[in-house]
């Protein structure tokens, strides 16, 4: 079943149309009986919704009412095995959103994925991301297993109100805090981290056990794998039996699409991934092991944002106390703020809800914000606030916060079905063991977010994980495509590092394309330019970059009030002044589809 033409989506006719239709009421009633008579049987031959009770049957489609669609949109479900290795597990419904191509002829479907993982996709169906693909591309936005309204949705909590308060001033909403960065041979800083990290795995047991008891076997189906088949089995009911797959994916979206192709190589089209996560470390490697591969350009990052809010001076970053200051009197003065919350944490009696500010959450933040350029300002605003006032009400309000529609422990559902399970008893981490893996990080990686990685990114205790998944993939990794892979990645990205992209490229060299935009932010449109828009959107017309493209960024990161233009385009004002009008919108597009990335990702 394909896309529903626009006339047959929308009601067949009006009140005053079924008013003339109506004929004699005792051929309305047999009409009615007829009808009846036909949905009982086909009810009755349709598989059983194990979940829910209803019978839904697999490949069909159903759409929503255009109310309930994002605007411009068409939504609904389509219904596709829960177990592609067992018919009778029954069926899921996976949510999608799909933005119709407004050029013919249309080139095919592309599938979206935010990243997270977690994300929603169905968000990414908007005429902004078809100005950075193609408008002769449908594309489908879609929610992958577990996640938003896609069922059986992962919902280990009875209420919202329960998750928050399981959360709440826990080391999982404030993070491991160090006793200071400046002095890791101190052996105080492991021994303090092991008593946080056993706080953390008795929280991260007690995840599990709420996810036995109120998902039970459900959980199974939640890993990349499954979302693989997912797209493979939709792209044959949208485009037809032999269509190829075509695929955009950023952050955990990377590892996505690094699935598909080592998964299915027969069946992929057009790929672009961006924000590159490596794919070997994820699915070989133990989840609490994976922030040693991603804060790899994380201290490059941090420098290069303390230096810019230097040479941008007091007014427009207040972290800095005259222009052109050492960039290292910045960062000390934010190390002694980050210590002095370890002795005396920060009230917060007037934010979001009365709670205080550790150490461990204000570097969690930090971290977080060096994702998104567009952001430093405001968060030099809130940290100088509260260096200078005691008032850490911005710092504690900007924290990832789950929303009541994207909460619960979503995020664990996938990976604790794409990491390996603990082989023997020796495996399964202790305290210590997290202890030494903080400090490792901060001593190897990072020294100042070594230990900040969990606020953002919610991984770890999958040794507890009630289930095992159908299908769990670890490689090989360097599948033949006919059509080559592009991978985006910057030099500066904080979370996701330019070695993830680089690997990806070595392994795939016949099929793979790198471009590297040099600058920060995670993902590309984190700090949009026009060399790398234009390069993604020529790909997906059939035009190859040279491996190893490079694209220089420009980008106003600490604007005072009268460059808010050229921050929001993200070029000089100069270069403004010359944008032709189609430059400007895919500039406009970039920057609202990068800020959509950044705000799926965070909840929000």
């Amino acid at each position: 079943m394909g896309l529903p033409n626009d006339d047959v989506y929308k009601s067949s006719a009006t009140k005053d149309e079924r008013r003339a239709t109506k004929g004699p009421k005792w051929l309305h009633k047999l009409v009615v009986a007829g009808l009846l008579i036909f949905a009982a049987s086909r009810l009755l031959s349709l598989p059983c919704w194990s979940r829910h009770g209803s019978e839904r049957k697999v490949g069909t489609v159903k759409w929503s009412p255009s109310s309930e669609c994002n605007p411009g949109t068409i939504c609904g479900s389509v219904f596709v095995p829960k177990d592609y290795f067992n018919p009778e597990a029954g069926t899921a419904s996976v949510a999608i959103s799909v933005y119709k191509a407004t050029k013919l002829p249309k080139k095919g479907t592309v599938f979206l994925n935010p990243g997270g993982p977690g994300g929603s996709g169905t968000r990414l169906a908007a005429p902004e991301f078809a100005n950075l693909i193609g408008d002769d591309w449908d594309l489908l936005g879609f929610d992958p297993r577990g996640i938003n309204k896609t069922e059986p949705q992962v919902q280990c909590f009875d209420t919202f109100s329960d998750f928050s308060m399981f959360n709440a001033n826990t080391v999982l909403e404030q993070g491991f805090t160090v006793a200071s960065s400046r002095n890791l041979s101190d052996p105080e800083i492991e021994k303090q981290l092991v008593e946080q990290a056993r706080q953390f795995l008795v929280l991260k047991k007690s995840q599990a056990q709420l996810c036995a008891k109120n998902m039970g076997d459900d959980l199974r189906y939640m890993g990349t794998a499954n979302v693989v088949r997912d797209m493979d089995f939709m792209a044959q009911i949208f485009d037809g039996k032999d269509a190829k797959i075509n695929y955009w994916g950023a952050s955990y979206g990377s590892i996505l699409g690094a699935y598909l192709v080592n998964m299915l190589p027969h069946r992929v089209g057009f790929v672009t991934i961006d924000g590159i996560a490596d794919p070997v470390n994820w699915s070989t490697e133990p989840s609490h092991k994976w922030p040693i591969n991603w804060l790899a350009s994380t201290e490059k990052t941090y420098r290069f944002y303390l230096e810019t809010c230097s040479r941008a001076g007091p007014e427009a970053c207040p972290l800095a106390q005259y222009t052109d200051e050492p960039y290292e009197a910045i960062e000390s003065r934010l190390e002694t703020f980050f210590d002095s919350l370890v002795v005396t944490p920060l009230p917060v009696p007037f934010g979001s809800r009365p709670a205080y500010l550790t150490s461990g959450a204000a570097r969690a933040l930090l971290l977080i914000l060096l994702q998104r350029p567009i952001r430093w300002s405001e968060s030099a605003h809130a940290f100088a606030q509260a260096m200078n006032s005691a008032n850490g009400t911005l710092i504690f309000d900007a924290l990832p916060r789950p929303s009541k529609s994207s909460y619960d422990l979503v995020r664990l559902g996938v990976t604790c079905m794409d990491s390996p399970p603990p082989s023997s008893p020796k495996e399964v981490p202790t305290p210590e063991d997290l202890a030494a893996e903080l400090m490792k990080t901060m001593r190897e990686v990072s020294p100042h977010f070594g230990a900040s990685v969990s606020v953002g990114e919610p991984d770890g205790g999958c040794q507890y994980w009630p289930v095992k998944g159908p299908e769990r993939f670890a490689g090989p990794w360097n599948a033949s495509l006919e059509w080559p892979m592009l991978i985006v990645s910057n030099t500066m990205d904080p979370i996701t590092p330019i070695q993830s992209g680089l690997r990806i490229n070595s392994l795939m060299p016949d099929s793979s394309r790198l471009i590297i935009q040099d600058g920060p932010g995670h993902c590309s449109p984190a700090t949009p330019t026009l060399c790398t828009i234009n390069l993604v959107r020529n790909y997906f017309a059939g035009i190859l970059p040279e491996n190893g493209t490079m694209c220089g960024t420009e980008f106003d990161y600490f604007p005072d009030s009268s460059a808010k233009l050229e921050m929001e385009m993200g070029q000089s004002g100069d270069e403004v002044q010359t944008l032709s009008a189609e430059d400007r919108k895919m500039l406009e597009s970039a920057r609202v589809v990068g800020e959509m990335l950044q705000d799926i990702r965070q909840g929000s």
